[in-house]
């Protein structure tokens, strides 16, 4: 089993109960609410969407940076060695939206290295030359999925949790 990234909407209310939440608390809150909330599951590629859109891993996020926070959240709640909370509020999807439609396939697609995420060690460990078309594929998936997803929940007022636990 492997550490899976899931992005889920949750409304104002949910929002400012989990705000009060820490450690073991929060982590109940999140996998109760992936039972009945809309979500977006990323599955393992987090690491790599991170790394193909900034050139770092997720686990080095960019400060203000909308690509890395897109991936990763903006707001931490809570994250160790194994597990990983953060939120991005509504009113901050417009910018990140943006960030992600301006983003050049063709461009990421030119410069894509599989070498490059296997010598940064980006999560999971899949990344051979041999699939190179394959894995690109998988991340451009993941991308216009996640910026879907984020551009219904702007449209739903909806707030986004990412979760990697």
């Amino acid at each position: 089993m492997g550490r899976l990234g899931v992005y889920m909407m949750i409304d104002d209310n949910t929002l400012d109960g989990m705000m009060k939440l820490d450690g073991d608390g929060l982590f109940e809150k999140v996998n109760e609410l992936e039972e009945i909330n809309e979500k977006y599951t990323i599955d393992k590629l987090w690491d790599g969407l991170h790394f193909l859109l900034t050139g770092v891993s997720a686990s080095a996020p960019i400060d203000g940076n909308k690509l890395s926070e897109a991936i990763v959240g903006v707001h931490v709640f809570d994250a160790n060695d194994d597990d990983f909370i953060a939120c991005i509020e509504n009113d901050e999807l417009p910018e990140i939206i943006k960030s992600l439609q301006n983003v050049n396939i063709k461009e990421l697609e030119e410069g894509f290295n599989p070498k490059a995420f296997k010598r940064n060690k980006i999560y999971p460990d899949i990344w051979e030359e041999n699939k190179k078309d394959e894995l690109f594929k998988q991340l451009i998936n993941e991308y216009d999925g996640l910026s879907k997803f984020y551009q219904e929940a702007l449209e739903k007022n909806k707030h986004i949790i990412f979760s990697v636990i």
